[in-house]
């Protein structure tokens, strides 16, 4: 049995990485035979195979996935020793970082990250991604930096920190012929047309309260993401149910009135979550400080007054 260095591990986890020795050797700029050997030298010093290949991919075993965690955490220590810096320069840094976000972060947040960049650094890059059922995988891994939204599913291995809490308010058109008075009852709520939000990864889905509460709308139509319901509805009769830091965006840009909703449904938070082998980087914790202090000042904006009673009973 031989000791494994950097060298190797770095081997082992861009294997990982890219479910691929190929893969792994172009990244590495290494020959495909030699990444070979040397996977064969590891496989021999854990007596595993650590990665069967299915199809075109190399799947890990269960040795191998408990060991990515540790090597991951372990490259990136080295690193940072390498790297090692006591401040990180937001004036100069050219680094780029990926941050996985919902739609609605898109419109709410990211106008407000680019400002910040904008003035205090100017050169550094943003690469953004949406969030799926892979963002956590891809977090693990190292080709994620950061994710903003509501994952309540993370495993073990992740930091959390509050950015913001969020909660559900109805938006309608101003010219809405039922909709007047700022105020609307439970049956209203449920006989009005819905143009309904298939969300995906990263929300809160009302759905399930709905269910819950043995509660069934009236949906004429159901959309794949908030990127397009301020226009939809502010050209018909119908209503949407969204994140309350939503509907000032869209309150902004259209022709919308906010009206609170008539159900309780509940408030969730929005968080920044991060992989343990990031943690101690210098540059991603400037990244995670710059999100909380920007999105910290969405708690601290005043609610319009027929939302006070709404957001204090959620």
């Amino acid at each position: 049995m031989f000791e494994l260095d950097c060298k190797l591990l770095s081997i082992f986890f861009h294997i990982y990485k890219f479910k691929s020795v190929s893969a792994a050797a172009d990244q590495l700029a290494m020959s495909q035979p030699a990444v070979s050997n040397i996977l064969n030298k590891i496989r021999a010093h854990y007596n595993d195979p650590l990665f069967l290949r299915i199809g075109n991919e190399m799947v890990p075993t269960e040795l191998s996935k408990q060991l990515f965690p540790l090597v991951s955490e372990a490259l990136s220590k080295v690193e940072i020793i390498n790297n090692f810096s006591v401040n990180f320069d937001e004036s100069a840094s050219t680094q780029k970082f990926t941050v996985a976000m919902t739609d609605v972060s898109h419109l709410v947040l990211l106008p407000k990250i680019s400002q910040y960049l904008k003035q205090h650094a100017p050169h550094v890059k943003l690469s953004i991604r949406a969030i799926t059922s892979e963002t956590s995988y891809q977090m693990a891994n190292g080709e994620i930096d950061l994710a903003i939204g509501f994952l309540p599913q993370l495993e073990n291995g992740f930091y959390q920190q509050k950015l913001f809490e969020q909660f559900y308010v109805v938006i309608a058109s101003k010219d809405h012929p039922r909709l007047h008075n700022q105020q609307m009852t439970k049956e209203q709520y449920l006989t009005e047309s819905h143009i309904d939000i298939d969300a995906g990864m990263g929300h809160y889905h009302i759905a399930n309260e709905l269910l819950n509460l043995d509660l069934k709308r009236n949906v004429l139509m159901r959309i794949p993401s908030y990127l397009g319901v301020g226009l939809v509805v502010q050209d018909t009769d119908s209503i949407a149910t969204v994140p309350y830091y939503l509907s000032e965006v869209l309150l902004s840009r259209g022709n919308l009135q906010i009206l609170p909703a008539p159900i309780s449904f509940p408030t969730y938070s929005i968080k920044q979550y991060w992989h343990m082998s990031c943690h101690h980087k210098t540059s991603h914790q400037w990244l995670r400080h710059m999100c909380y202090e920007i999105f910290s000042q969405v708690n601290s904006q005043a609610l319009p007054e027929q939302l006070l009673n709404q957001s204090d009973d959620q």
